[in-house]
């Protein structure tokens, strides 16, 4: 950890934890690009359509690279005294009365079991969901099999003027794609 995954393009509603947690000024230091909205080609029209972030209450988001603000996080959570384990596997969850009260885990080259108990437990294990897979079966909606595709271009012209940040959302006959500057 941090682990590399294609950059993030953050939603409005973000912004509020990260202000909570004071990190819109480490954001900005660290050169996260701010974005204003978004612009969407959708439709038989194909006429751009754009949106501003202002409209919903916050100004703007950030375009991040994902282990920067990852790492941004993490290192915020420690200085607010979170104890952090990385390198670990959490093994099972810990379950009394009907609720998830903590987990066991393995420190990666050990063989030892331990065990962490907390107020509230988060399954961040993204689609592994290691928890939620034990308390119910995972359905696929048919149509939502999707595949995607994702790659870094240099030097693409960018949407102009106001809209120069903006992420671009496009449909297209056979699916969509998502421009992230």
């Amino acid at each position: 950890f941090p682990r590399y995954q294609i950059g993030e393009s953050l939603i409005p509603a973000f912004m509020r934890p990260m202000e909570e947690l004071g990190l819109t000024e480490r954001m900005d230091a660290r050169g996260f690009e701010r974005k204003y909205g978004g612009t969407l080609v959708w439709g038989n029209e194909q006429i751009p359509w754009v949106f501003s972030f202002i409209e919903g209450g916050h100004s703007h988001a950030f375009h991040t690279r994902r282990a920067d603000l990852d790492t941004l996080i993490l290192d915020r959570a420690r200085e607010l005294g979170a104890h952090i384990v990385e390198d670990a596997t959490v093994k099972e969850p810990i379950e009394e009365d009907g609720r998830v009260v903590g987990v066991r885990f393995q420190v990666r080259g050990t063989d030892t079991q331990n065990t962490v108990r907390a107020k509230l437990v988060v399954d961040a294990s993204g689609q592994a969901r290691l928890i939620s897979r034990r308390y119910s079966e995972v359905t696929w909606h048919p149509e939502l099999r999707n595949v995607a595709v994702w790659s870094y271009f240099d030097n693409c012209e960018r949407l102009p003027d106001e809209e120069y940040t903006n992420i671009l959302i496009e449909g297209l006959n056979e699916g969509w794609y998502w421009d992230i500057p």
